[in-house]
């Protein structure tokens, strides 16, 4: 994986469980009004309950990856299934042809048909549409 030389790539997400059911997960990200809906992988059961931190990893698949020139970094909508994404590449992973996105919050971004992760470079502002099924991966702590 390339990553920004000298700088560990840190690619978990930091917020608080809103709601788990029919398996998956509300996350409120501190700090902000954002609540993704997420599909939830890994044991529901393990989840903290409502209210309570929690940290993952968020990875969802591009429909198509855009470099962008304008926008900072934002979600859309901010209560929801993540839908229009913009933000900055962090990492690039190749041999799983992927990038980390930081976009409010890190997230693996599998590239879309007929790209490339190779296309990409850390630093690049990117925007994309992202498919349905975004997913949250707990960690442990």
């Amino acid at each position: 994986m390339n990553q920004q030389a000298g700088h560990a790539v840190d690619d978990l997400v930091r917020g608080r469980v809103a709601w788990v059911r029919d398996g998956r997960i509300g996350l409120r990200i501190d700090g902000s009004d954002y609540e993704l809906h997420l599909v939830l992988h890994g044991d529901a059961a393990q989840i903290p309950a409502e209210g309570k931190r929690v940290r993952g990893v968020i990875h969802g698949q591009a429909l198509k990856l855009n470099l962008a020139h304008a926008g900072g970094q934002f979600i859309e909508p901010v209560l929801g299934h993540p839908r229009i994404v913009n933000g900055v590449v962090i990492a690039t992973d190749p041999a799983q042809n992927r990038l980390l996105a930081q976009v409010v919050v890190p997230m693996w971004v599998d590239v879309a048909e007929g790209q490339t992760a190779r296309d990409f470079s850390t630093g690049q502002l990117v925007n994309f549409y992202f498919a349905s099924g975004v997913s949250f991966t707990p960690i442990a702590d």
